[in-house]
């Protein structure tokens, strides 16, 4: 074999890889083109969206600055609102303490006034029941003091609350009753 023919065969693969390197680093730079390209378009359309945003969206948190400005000062508007509700609750509730109490003791007082006036009827007409002859002045003893009188009730609290216990009048000679002395008075 001639060794030049033996030189272009060895030669030819050698020839052959240069050529296909060649032919991919070709390729390569078209699709890098390519990539940086497309890569390019995207940048500028993200330069455009970031524009709009400054254009617009500066505006618009200054907006909402200035509405979150106003709802603080009607934040503060509704403090005070509720500061003056609360002042007039107290007031109100002040106001219904003392007209409870300007209702209620008369009520007690009448209360007690009824339950003495129904204990005194309800002595006269006991007495009148077991009325027999006119005891003599050495041995009568009122029935008062012989019975114990029915507890008061308090009505206008709605409680059994016994008042206090009066001392039994003293009758006259006569063997009719005393009028009661300890019978509270309305007091205005």
């Amino acid at each position: 074999m001639d060794p030049r023919l033996a030189l272009i065969a060895m030669s030819t693969p050698s020839v052959a890889l240069r050529y296909a390197a060649a032919f991919f680093f070709v390729v390569v730079a078209v699709a890098s083109a390519y990539a940086l390209f497309k890569a390019a378009k995207a940048l500028e359309r993200v330069d455009k969206v970031l524009a709009d945003v400054d254009e617009q969206g500066i505006p618009l948190m200054h907006k909402a600055g200035a509405t979150l400005d106003g709802v603080n000062a009607n934040l503060g508007n509704v403090d005070e609102i509720t500061k003056d509700v609360a002042g007039i609750t107290d007031k109100l509730d002040t106001m219904a303490n003392a007209v409870e109490g300007a209702v209620s003791a008369p009520a007690r007082k009448a209360a007690a006034f009824s339950a003495g006036v129904q204990g005194a009827v309800s002595s006269l007409l006991h007495r009148d029941k077991h009325a027999g002859p006119p005891p003599s002045a050495s041995s009568y003893t009122p029935p008062s003091a012989a019975e114990p009188a029915p507890p008061a009730t308090d009505q206008a609290a709605g409680t059994d609350a016994p008042e206090p216990a009066a001392e039994p009048a003293a009758e006259p000679a006569d063997g009719t009753p005393a009028p009661p002395t300890d019978v509270p008075m309305n007091e205005a």
